[in-house]
């Protein structure tokens, strides 16, 4: 990536793991978006794939409080405004190689949120 900056495709893969990790602790939607065919998906489109799970955010940290997991996904939301591309929009549509960066955003995002759930008692 120049000059080291995370390009849009890189964030969205960062946001996904975040609504990933918020629908996992809040036991929502069957943790759709933890499915590798939902990964891929949203992989090759994210405004299409992300723009609900990102509606309902709330929702996923409100089913985590309720499961007594209230600290580790407040944690994971609080990180979304930090976690939108630069552009007005998710992207439409990523080409092979913004694919790759989205499953690098993903998984280095995922990193974080592990470390950062465990430090919050979550699981």
């Amino acid at each position: 990536m120049p000059d080291d900056l995370p390009t849009d495709a890189h964030i969205c893969g960062q946001l996904y793991a975040a609504l990933e990790v918020l629908q996992r602790l809040g036991d929502i939607g069957f943790r759709a978006l933890g499915r590798e065919e939902s990964r891929q998906r949203a992989a090759k489109r994210p405004r299409t794939e992300m723009t609900v799970p990102l509606h309902t955010a709330g929702k996923s940290l409100y089913w985590a409080r309720l499961r007594g997991r209230g600290a580790a996904a407040g944690a994971v939301f609080r990180q979304i405004p930090d976690l939108m591309p630069s552009t007005r929009d998710l992207p439409a549509s990523l080409s092979e190689e913004q694919q790759k960066q989205f499953l690098q955003g993903r998984q280095a995002q995922l990193d974080v949120i592990e470390k950062l759930v465990r430090e919050a008692g979550g699981r």
